[in-house]
């Protein structure tokens, strides 16, 4: 038996990556409420049926409001479909108060 270790990355390591894919995986309306420049939204349950918006010649990073949701989409993208990826750690709300600072 094998163990998949969830990748994270921290709001300052996201700031200083280059060559990203930003998944903003919340419902169009929180997204509309504000989001991560430059990243796209494909909400939670649209993402296997979008799976060619995924760009794998950058590192994918998805995120939602607090990386709950993010994380088993990262999980199970990993898992099903070899699809290496990133959850953003604390989400929207985490990356907000590390700009903020």
């Amino acid at each position: 038996m094998f163990c998949i270790m969830l990748k994270e990355i921290t709001p300052k390591e996201l700031l200083k990556k280059p060559n990203i894919q930003l998944i903003d995986i919340r419902e169009e309306y929180e997204y509309e409420e504000g989001y991560i420049k430059n990243s796209i939204n494909i909400p939670m349950g649209d993402v296997l049926e979008n799976l060619n918006k995924l760009d794998q010649t950058k590192d994918i990073i998805f995120y939602c409001n607090t990386g709950r949701r993010s994380k088993p989409v990262v999980f199970m993208l990993n898992k099903l479909h070899n699809i290496i990826s990133y959850n953003l750690k604390g989400g929207y709300k985490n990356f907000l108060k590390i700009i903020a600072k």
